[in-house]
């Protein structure tokens, strides 16, 4: 990733394709960021070598499109870029669905019936399966229908029209701040850090007046995901003054360790092979004590 526009890093990529290579990714956008990256320049590569390349618009798959249509700038990342085979879109996150469906679409039917899977000489009779679950929960996909057809294309440009509004000035907000840093070139979903002060000193007070912002490493930053609850009457003007409170004490309390970065960027000098596998084990050690189920 190019450090400074927070995309991939293109000649990174053209280098390490080879024979072994079936297909490209790129973020249409990146959580981390809200930054899309160059895909047509990616579509470019995909068809001089002869590959596939997936968009991941997981994120930004049912909100960048109605952006798009309301006139903020947006780089083209769906199918009319060439050399885009597939795109992946999450119904439970700006489709406002509920969680267990997201929608995997293909450019052509011969790539999509590539993915289905078949045993018809099985001994229970002839099995087909359009994906890799066997079964799933029809009711999850009932909800998601119901959540779109409710919405309708005016519902999620309703909302997709607040949402990139209250991100502007929330951004804006940020801008004001000299010591205060946007990382690339952000959509609705915005990141910011500090070259003046460690980062996690603002997110230290803004937690004392509400706000809970995602942490980010290496490097240090904290981001901001703008949705509905944001764009309620007055959040923005919040915002706006709790950042400025925010970056005063940041400031002013420039020589302590933040209490919010702990669990960030804690490996002097950054990651390495140890300290991985040392952060996995204990990390499973956790998932497998939440997941312990009390015999009965």
């Amino acid at each position: 990733m190019d450090p400074v526009t927070t995309q991939v890093d293109l000649e990174w990529v053209r280098s390490n394709i080879d024979a072994n290579t079936v297909a490209l990714i790129g973020s249409a956008c990146n959580y981390g960021y809200g930054t899309i990256d160059p895909i047509s320049e990616l579509g470019a590569l995909a068809l001089e070598h002869d590959i596939g390349l997936h968009v991941d618009g997981c994120l930004g798959g049912f909100i960048l499109p109605f952006g798009r249509e309301l006139g903020y700038e947006i780089d083209p990342f769906d199918f009319s870029v060439p050399g885009v085979t597939t795109i992946s879109a999450d119904t439970h996150k700006y489709g406002y669905a509920l969680k267990g469906t997201s929608v995997l679409c293909f450019a052509d039917k011969a790539l999509r019936n590539d993915q289905y899977f078949y045993l018809t000489d099985w001994s229970g009779g002839k099995y087909c399966s359009p994906g890799m679950d066997g079964s799933r929960s029809g009711g999850l996909l009932a909800a998601t229908w119901a959540a779109m057809v409710h919405l309708g294309r005016s519902g999620y440009r309703h909302y997709a029209e607040q949402i990139f509004s209250t991100s502007v000035a929330m951004q804006a907000a940020v801008r004001e701040h000299p010591s205060l840093r946007l990382m690339g070139k952000p959509t609705f979903l915005f990141s910011f850090t500090s070259d003046e002060f460690d980062i996690y000193l603002v997110n230290d007070f803004l937690r004392t007046r509400g706000w809970r912002m995602n942490g980010q490493q290496y490097p240090n930053a904290i981001h901001m995901a703008v949705t509905c609850p944001q764009t309620l009457p007055g959040v923005v003007e919040r915002w706006s003054v709790d950042l400025a409170d925010a970056v005063a004490y940041a400031t002013a309390h420039n020589d302590e360790a933040a209490k919010s970065g702990a669990i960030y960027g804690g490996v002097a000098g950054g990651p390495s092979e140890e300290s991985d596998a040392f952060i996995k084990v204990i990390m499973a050690g956790m998932m497998d004590k939440q997941s312990a189920v009390p015999s009965l």
